[in-house]
């Protein structure tokens, strides 16, 4: 398991865009738009940041952590072993990737993501 990325809401996805931009150095690369949401991936060297703009804030914390696995399917099962239902998903990316998420015990969400074939 590797780190992926931290996912962030915010209130005004400019404004935190630039404000990451502007004071770490991030650079915007890939946006996106699921549902309701707005999103932005960030980079800084090998750190990867989410912006989140959403008009409904759906979970009860406003973090997810993403781990990037090499075989989803065996995380899934391992996952709904453990007693642990899929939050949403999985997603086909545009990237080659799928995504799923689960709900942590503290609201957090936790976000599967499948070893990447492209860029965000």
């Amino acid at each position: 398991m590797n780190w992926h990325h931290a996912g962030i809401e915010v209130e005004n996805l400019e404004r935190s865009t630039a404000f990451y931009e502007k004071i770490f150095g991030f650079k915007a690369g890939s946006c996106l738009k699921l549902g309701k949401e707005k999103i932005v991936f960030l980079a800084c060297g090998s750190i990867v940041i989410e912006l989140i703009e959403n008009s409904e804030q759906t979970t009860d914390s406003n973090l997810h952590l993403a781990w990037e696995v090499g075989d989803l399917s065996y995380w899934m099962d391992h996952l709904e072993e453990c007693g642990l239902k899929p939050l949403e998903g999985p997603y086909s990316l545009d990237s080659g990737s799928t995504v799923i998420f689960y709900k942590g015990p503290d609201g957090e969400v936790i976000e599967l993501v499948s070893q990447r074939t492209g860029v965000y």
